[in-house]
């Protein structure tokens, strides 16, 4: 082989590994983009969320006045501390290196319109602001996400869990919550309990009867601590109406109006429907605390022999 030939193969090779050299930088990601916030939205500036998973209804999240509700659960609030560690977590997830340079990386890793684990949209109006597919895991606490618009696949701290598509892993769980040393009395009807010096004692004993301090406590804590497991739609009322009366309570608060809890069984039900004159709302309730206070009488709380 002739040297000029040599020559000319060993200039086509030069060309190739440039124009190779050239491709890899141009498909690379700005340096300057490395390290910063994948998702980069005000979210003061938004006034709806959106997430969405495969085989659920879109979950909506929207701004009302100074809080965020879930408009298809009665505008029922969502949890604030929630909701800030769900923005925090994901407005911290840093940009790296991208795992994916392509769409087909992206297929790969369940970042794409067809496929993916959730998909996280902040809004203004009809304006997106913000628009992020999160998909498999790459190890603990991490999750492989990809803007909308953007054929890069990252993998960033954050968990697909940590935005869920389901409206009750959002409710305010507080919002029949009434803390104990708000409480001056309750009146169950057939007896009542009222604060004294920081305990609670039976209103109205008799001779040689006293509070039995035990019973009282969970008493107490059963009317404090109210749980739910669900918000009810718009059938709400009207269920709640045809249903039987299991008990009913009055809670009276040192500041402001009391609180009367209604609570009835509805048929072909294995939970409660819960009426608060403090809410708007109907809430699904487990049985178990309300038969307890249902079947808590008079005698059950006070000691002696006139306690019946």
């Amino acid at each position: 082989m002739s040297r000029s030939i040599k020559f000319l193969l060993l200039l086509l090779v030069l060309q190739a590994g440039l124009v190779a050299w050239v491709h890899l930088e141009g498909d690379a990601p700005d340096p300057f983009k490395a390290d910063t916030p994948l998702v980069a939205v005000d979210v003061d500036s938004a006034d709806t969320v959106t997430i969405e998973q495969p085989g659920e209804r879109l979950l909506r999240l929207t701004r009302k006045g100074d809080q965020w509700v879930l408009p298809d659960k009665s505008d029922f609030p969502v949890m604030p501390a929630k909701f800030e560690q769900f923005t925090d977590k994901l407005f911290d997830a840093r940009r790296s290196w991208p795992v994916g340079q392509t769409m087909v990386a992206a297929r790969q890793f369940k970042v794409t319109m067809d496929a993916f684990e959730r998909r996280v949209r902040f809004l203004k109006g009809e304006a997106v602001l913000g628009d992020v597919f999160l998909g498999s895991s790459p190890g603990f606490r991490k999750v492989h996400a990809r803007l909308d618009g953007d054929e890069h696949t990252y993998a960033i701290d954050f968990n697909a869990f940590d935005a869920p598509a389901v409206p009750s892993q959002w409710y305010d769980t507080e919002a029949l919550k009434t803390p104990v040393e708000d409480i001056a009395r309750i009146d169950m009807g057939g007896f009542a309990l009222k604060a004294e010096d920081g305990e609670f004692q039976v209103e109205n004993l008799r001779e040689n009867e006293q509070t039995d301090v035990e019973p009282v406590q969970e008493m107490v804590e059963r009317v404090s601590e109210v749980a739910f497991t669900d918000v009810l739609g718009d059938d709400g009322r009207a269920r709640f109406d045809a249903g039987k009366p299991v008990v009913r309570y009055i809670i009276e608060i040192k500041e402001g109006e009391p609180i009367e809890h209604s609570v009835v069984a509805p048929e072909e039900s294995n939970r409660y429907i819960l009426k608060s004159s403090a809410q708007p709302y109907y809430f699904e309730v487990e049985k178990e605390r309300f038969d307890k206070l249902r079947d808590t009488s008079r005698v059950r709380v006070v000691k002696g022999v006139d306690a019946g």
